[in-house]
């Protein structure tokens, strides 16, 4: 589930975890005051194993039996 950043006057910022599906949250939780539903940036997109779309080793790192094992399928 995603986690909703919030602030409260009396209270300062906050942040719920929340079903997407989820009503945007009026009162604070602690003092029951008003809050303002913030504007997060989000997480940025994460390419996970070096960029090589198969899967394998990036041409520009030691792999494939040369000098430095890295431990994934032979490149190409």
């Amino acid at each position: 589930m995603p986690t909703y950043p919030y602030a409260c006057a009396r209270c300062g910022e906050f942040e719920l975890e929340q079903a997407i599906s989820a009503p945007a949250v009026e009162r604070c939780p602690s003092c029951g005051g008003p809050v303002e539903r913030l504007i997060a940036g989000g997480s940025g997109f994460i390419m996970r194993g070096g960029g090589d779309p198969r899967g394998g080793c990036e041409r520009t790192t030691p792999c494939c039996g040369r000098e430095t094992r890295c431990d994934k399928p032979p490149c190409g």
